[in-house]
């Protein structure tokens, strides 16, 4: 690769642009088996668009990358290239609290964000577990939080969007409504996309006001039974403004805990209709963290039970399976002392359901959705990223090129 005539042509063009050598110099952690040849923390978009067109005429590989919170899961290791940290790109660019709208540079993140909203009683939606993820970061993964079930993911709060092309161009989409998209939604292609088509730069995000009143509640069930017969009602028979389902395991018990979000007269009734149902109390405990754990699986919300139920039958003192999970947002996490067998007759019943099962990083499963799928996906990155610069490493992309 041209890395050395990549940087002194850099060097050139951009005055004081931070690099270093290892991520750890300009406060990135990255796992061993990521290994960028160089690291560079410009200070502006334009210094971006240079970045680019000189990666494009040199051929050196190029990974943005915002807090790195989730770098690895969408990102396979590579030893190559230059990482590109976004966290100097960090202003509001316009707030308009009246239009419940708010554009910022992509560095920006969740927890300073969230605090300049507050002070208007307006927040933006997606709670992540983690303050330091950046906005931009956020979109390229299409992230949700623990709220997925009421507030959706990501792409729903994005009206518009700036991002620097593959070849380093930088293109506008979108705009400060909903009324302004008129042609294709280009910026919903690039949320979840995690990079490879774009490195974002501006978002314009539509915000909400804070809910009225939150109300957490908990119960504990004796068994697994009595935990799918729960989230069953919960999820599918009674009418609630429903936040969040978390549950975890204690021992042979399982902890629940129902998030409600909304009107406080109605959270009163809803309130009393699950004690008497079931039992619920108010709680003020905190979640269980569903993303320290050696296993994660997602899956359809019609599904959930049914991948529930597969992980109950491996509840065996041999085993030592400890179960989390997400019941409003798909997701089961876990622990176990399993064999290579077990795990793949869990992966291949996962795979029955339609979900994703992630053990230790590495996935277990994969998702098919149809060769014209693959088709589309690897057409639209070979034309705008012909010399495939931008991320040629993405989990997304390169599985399906």
């Amino acid at each position: 690769m041209g890395n050395e005539e990549f940087l002194r042509s850099l060097r050139e063009e951009v005055d004081n642009i931070a690099t270093a050598i290892n991520p750890s110099d300009l406060g990135i952690n990255l796992e061993h088996n990521y290994n960028p040849q160089l690291i560079l923390a410009p200070n502006n978009i334009s210094e971006i668009v240079t970045i680019m067109k000189l990666a494009n005429k040199y051929g050196v590989s190029v990974y943005p990358i915002g807090s790195g919170s989730k770098f690895v899961k969408g990102i396979c290791p590579f030893d190559e290239g230059v990482l590109v940290s976004l966290k100097n790109i960090n202003k509001v660019v316009e707030y308009r609290p009246d239009n419940m709208s708010v554009e910022v540079e992509s560095g920006l993140s969740i927890n300073e964000l969230q605090g300049m909203l507050a002070k208007d009683n307006i927040f933006f939606p997606i709670d992540t577990s983690n303050d330091l993820q950046t906005i931009g970061g956020i979109i390229a993964t299409d992230a949700f939080g623990r709220k997925k079930y009421m507030y959706k993911t990501t792409r729903f709060y994005v009206m518009g969007m700036e991002f620097v092309s593959p070849q380093g161009e930088i293109i506008k989409v979108g705009g400060r409504t909903i009324k302004n998209v008129s042609s294709y939604d280009v910026h919903q292609l690039l949320a979840g996309s995690w990079g490879a088509l774009g490195i974002i730069t501006k978002a314009t995000l539509r915000v909400k006001p804070i809910p009225e009143k939150g109300l957490v509640l908990q119960y504990v069930v004796k068994n697994g039974n009595e935990l799918l017969r729960i989230i069953d009602s919960i999820l599918f028979k009674e009418k609630l403004s429903l936040a969040s389902l978390t549950f975890e395991q204690l021992d042979s018990s399982f902890l629940i805990k129902v998030e409600l979000e909304g009107f406080a007269e109605t959270l009163k009734l809803q309130q009393d209709l699950l004690e008497k149902n079931h039992g619920f109390k108010e709680s003020n405990t905190n979640y269980a963290d569903i993303n320290n754990t050696q296993g994660i699986i997602s899956l359809p919300l019609k599904s959930y039970l049914k991948g529930l139920e597969k992980l109950l039958e491996l509840t065996k003192p041999e085993t030592g399976i400890k179960i989390k999970g997400n019941a409003t947002s798909g997701l089961l996490s876990f622990d176990i002392n399993a064999s290579r067998e077990i795990l793949q007759n869990l992966s291949d019943s996962i795979n029955s359901l339609q979900g994703t099962l992630i053990f230790e990083n590495l996935s277990l499963t994969q998702k098919n959705r149809g060769n014209a799928y693959n088709l589309l996906l690897r057409d639209i990155k070979n034309k705008i990223d012909p010399k495939h610069i931008l991320v040629p490493a993405s989990k997304v992309v390169r599985s399906r090129l």
